[in-house]
């Protein structure tokens, strides 16, 4: 319920201050249970936890930050960043996972 009212308040303050489309009403409650289940063990939680970084990629190939032709230094900068940051999410999540693997094989 509190994940409800959340997504619903974060979508009046946005729509209010930003003008945004539905878009955090239809992916604010899938992301919040999926940010719940980051910390599961298993292949569950490593999926939760590829989803943003796997996202994040997804995004700078079918929507990348260029309103223009012509690359900019700061689109440049942007986008090495989010490849950066997803790319270390990812490692990360793989990296946990497998740790958590090798201590319940280890047991």
């Amino acid at each position: 319920m509190a994940l409800v009212v959340a997504t619903a308040a974060y979508y009046a303050m946005d729509h209010l201050f930003v003008e945004a489309g539905s878009d955090v009403l239809i992916f604010g409650p899938f992301l919040g249970m999926t940010g719940a289940a980051v910390r599961r063990p298993g292949p569950l939680g490593l999926l939760a936890a590829l989803t943003v970084p796997v996202g994040a990629a997804v995004q700078m190939v079918v929507l990348p930050p260029r309103p223009h032709v012509t690359v900019t230094p700061a689109i440049a900068v942007a986008e090495a960043v989010v490849w950066t940051a997803a790319a270390a999410g990812a490692a990360w999540a793989l990296h946990r996972f497998l740790a958590e693997r090798r201590a319940v094989r280890a047991r």
